[in-house]
This record gives C-alpha cells, structure tokens and sequence, in this order.
C-alpha cells in the first residue's frame, strides 16, 4: 500500500531551474528538496500559529486580572 500520495505543481520555469540546481548541489531528487520545503514552511507555520496563541492567551489573562492600560487613540497618533 502507498504511504503517500502525488501531488502536481506548476512553477515558473526559472524557479524550476533554481531547485533543480539546489537539488543537485544537495544530492536530493526533486521531491525530496520539495517535500523539505513544504515541511519546512509548515513547520514554520505551526510556530507561528502557536506563538500567536500564546500571546492571545497571555493578553486574555492580562486583561482579565486588570493589568492593562487602555489605549487612547490610534496607532496613527502614535506614529506622529
């Protein structure tokens, strides 16, 4: 049974030719330099998604045990 499934792309031909040459220079095939980068940028996704959480929730337990300062005006004010 197949642990994976196929997946078609279409990209500009110079970027073709750009992961061609990294591929090479990193003794990958094609897919495998794909698979990473996908991983990699899900991966940096997830972070992201999680740190936004984080500072949610933080912002949430701040607010409700009063610790916050309401800001007046906007943040176009503030940049004047």
């Amino acid at each position: 049974m197949r642990t994976s499934s196929v997946m078609t792309i279409s990209l500009p031909q110079a970027m073709v030719k750009q992961s061609e040459v990294v591929a090479k220079k990193r003794h990958m095939t094609r897919s495998e330099l794909m698979r990473s980068a996908l991983r990699n940028y899900l991966e940096q996704v997830h972070r992201e998604e999680s740190q936004a959480e984080v500072a949610l929730q933080s912002y949430d337990r701040e607010k409700n045990a009063g610790k916050l300062k309401e800001l007046k005006g906007s943040l176009t004010n503030l940049m004047e």
